[in-house]
């Protein structure tokens, strides 16, 4: 079992990196769904079945499948983006180095069985929280997809000449 987890985690993080270093946006989006796959993998190893499956439907199913759509309608999957440069690479390395620094020491490893059985992961308890004490969060996060996908469809219309069409 260790060793598939550890396979996990390797393939997501050769995906993400690939993500990030490949030209073409279309090929980054499916390695961003490997990862997405791999990530979900990773839940499932860990017991977090609820959590795979949610990773699997939304993030590897329907969000990739939205950016998939919206590289398409925006006919950028044959343009290919400029390599990152070295002052690029380094500011991102900085970021992610002072990100660590302030994330790290907030981590609390220190978990009891207490705490762990006082949180219910169950489908019910989950749903109950999320309609009633995160509701609003819940309808915000899906009027900015809806708002993002209006945005998309703007973006990829063709913008109106004003002459008749020619018959």
């Amino acid at each position: 079992m260790e060793i598939l987890v550890y396979s996990m985690a390797a393939v997501a993080l050769i995906a993400s990196v690939a993500m990030l270093l490949f030209p073409q946006p279309l090929h980054s989006a499916f390695c961003l769904i490997v990862t997405m796959t791999m990530l979900a993998g990773l839940f499932a190893a860990l017991d977090a079945h609820f959590l795979a499956a949610t990773q699997i439907i939304v993030y590897a199913g329907a969000i990739m499948v939205l950016v998939v759509f919206v590289i398409m309608l925006l006919s950028i999957q044959g343009k290919e983006r400029e390599p990152i440069g070295p002052f690029s690479a380094l500011l991102s390395l900085a970021v992610a180095a002072s990100f660590l620094a302030i994330i790290v020491p907030l981590i609390d490893v220190e978990f009891s069985e207490e705490q762990a059985s006082a949180v219910a992961g169950d489908v019910a308890s989950m749903g109950e929280l999320l309609f009633t004490k995160y509701v609003f969060p819940f309808e915000a996060a899906s009027i900015l997809i809806i708002a993002a996908m209006v945005g998309a469809v703007m973006l990829g219309r063709k913008k109106e000449t004003g002459k008749e069409p020619q018959h």
